[in-house]
């Protein structure tokens, strides 16, 4: 046998001590048996609760397996059914103690709804659903819920025989003594369907620290405190409603025709400095309030540029529609509005504002609003890259047609739809798992029932398991 040189071997020892450290490190998986193949399959380290939580494997009878030979499966208990039917709730979790205060805890996996046996139903709040939920106690067992963020992962919406990745995340409160990761199945009557659960992940993480130029960002104190409001914005404690620090803002409609709901807040800058508004969005089914489709309201966040006198500068407004009905329910979504004060300006304003153009009713809260100098990625503090991006579509304005592309930093489920002006769903043209990388699609100025739209403004939104963007295009006459 040859042999290496001593030299040799220490040199290629020194490269893979090299290759180890410049190659980036996973986050530690805290979950025990994550893809439920601990014995021959089983729920091994969790706990369970509810009488539709199985073990599925490989050559089973339903045969949905994402990876290795077992995965999850979780349905409703039927209680009462059928001539008294109960509101039943089963899952499982896992529990850890002592969650670091102001870290991140992500929860995420993939889940899976068979056309064999779907869930009935598009009206997500009142139909069987299930959902992965991290939430935090205040005690080491049993206590109080402080926070929680929850994220919709099987309903009568969700694209079927696909494995759709999802990922939940939450900061842990003060006081939390305690963090779960939760599968749950809610079963309001007794409609039948099964969601299939496999490869979970919870790991934790300490977010990057960053200055913020917005007074009560965090609504931690009463909305006079920084805000300026209009319409209809109250301050809101409730903890099943709140992100993090104690409060959020909650927006709903005026009930009167073009008068909006809103907050804002007013800063001075110069000409060319750049700037990042970030804010999360919730809607949620807890007091049957949600923005859907069928109201039609929608939120959006602003950044607008004003000269000395304290007038809009034209085209200098940056916007991103931050929720509507499309966004998924009980999920705190990021979203973010970068732009670069024009020539002229002397002051800015971060808009949040809640439209309803039918007046219909309908809700929904904002936290953890920020405001700061654009940095690029990779410089200091700067913001982390983006797990998806969605592109201007070009041609636009247009006529007959556009293509959008839109880039994903891992392989995801997406659905890509597009809204006229008042936030009605016009058509969906992509739905489903997508691989890592770029994508396009075309819009034929179409809506979904093969109707040709009319000419004006139209919103298309991108929405994946780690949040959504929207842009705005034209369609010409």
């Amino acid at each position: 046998m040859n042999r290496l040189p001593c030299r040799n071997w220490i040199f290629l020892a020194l490269l893979a001590l090299l290759a180890a450290h410049a190659r980036p490190t996973a986050a530690a998986n805290l979950l025990t048996n994550p893809g439920f193949e601990s014995g021959a399959g089983s729920y091994a380290g969790w706990f369970t609760f509810g009488s539709g939580v199985k073990i599925d494997t490989v050559g089973s009878t339903d045969n949905i397996v994402r990876t290795g030979f077992a995965a999850s499966k979780i349905y409703g208990g039927f209680n009462g059914c059928p001539s008294s039917p109960v509101f039943n709730v089963g899952g499982y979790g896992q529990a850890f103690t002592n969650p670091t205060v102001g870290n991140l805890y992500t929860f995420s996996g993939y889940s899976y709804v068979g056309a064999a046996d779907p869930l009935l139903g598009t009206t997500t709040c009142t139909k069987n659903r299930a959902l992965a939920k991290v939430v935090f106690f205040d005690a080491l067992a049993g206590g109080n819920e402080l926070s929680s963020n929850e994220y919709v992962i099987g309903d009568g919406n969700t694209a079927t025989n696909v494995w759709n990745a999802f990922s939940v995340v939450a900061p842990a409160p003060a006081g939390a003594k305690r963090v779960e990761a939760l599968i749950l199945y809610l079963q309001p009557a007794c409609d039948p369907g099964a969601v299939f659960v496999d490869d979970l992940s919870f790991d934790t993480a300490t977010p990057a620290s960053a200055a913020n130029s917005l007074v009560n960002g965090n609504f931690s104190s009463p909305l006079t405190t920084g805000w300026l409001t209009f319409g209809n914005v109250f301050l809101e404690t409730n903890h099943i409603y709140v992100r993090s620090a104690g409060g959020c803002a909650k927006l709903f409609s005026t009930f009167v025709t073009l008068a909006n709901s809103g907050m804002y807040q007013t800063l001075k800058t110069i000409p060319g400095k750049k700037w990042q508004f970030d804010v999360y969005s919730l809607t949620t089914c807890q007091g049957n309030d949600a923005v859907t489709g069928a109201n039609d309201d929608f939120m959006q966040a602003s950044l607008v540029f004003r000269d000395v006198a304290g007038a809009e500068i034209a085209g200098a407004t940056k916007d991103t529609v931050i929720l509507n009905g499309a966004s998924p329910l009980g999920n705190w979504t990021k979203h973010t509005v970068i732009a670069t004060a024009p020539a002229g300006t002397d002051s800015m304003r971060a808009y949040i504002q809640f439209i309803s153009p039918n007046n219909l009713g309908g809700s929904a809260f904002v936290d953890d609003a920020s405001l700061r100098e654009y940095v690029p990625v990779g410089v200091g503090d700067g913001p982390r890259n983006l797990a998806f991006e969605l592109r201007q579509n070009t041609p636009n304005p247009f006529k007959p047609s556009t293509r959008i592309d839109f880039v994903l930093g891992r392989g995801d489920a997406v659905e890509l739809s597009i809204f006229d002006a008042v936030g009605r769903r016009v058509a969906t043209l992509a739905r489903g798992e997508f691989s890592a990388g770029p994508h396009h699609v075309t819009w034929d100025g179409r809506s979904s029932n093969g109707a040709v739209a009319p000419a004006g403004l139209y919103q298309y939104s991108l929405k994946t398991s780690t949040g959504m963007i929207s842009r705005k295009m034209m369609r010409l006459h």
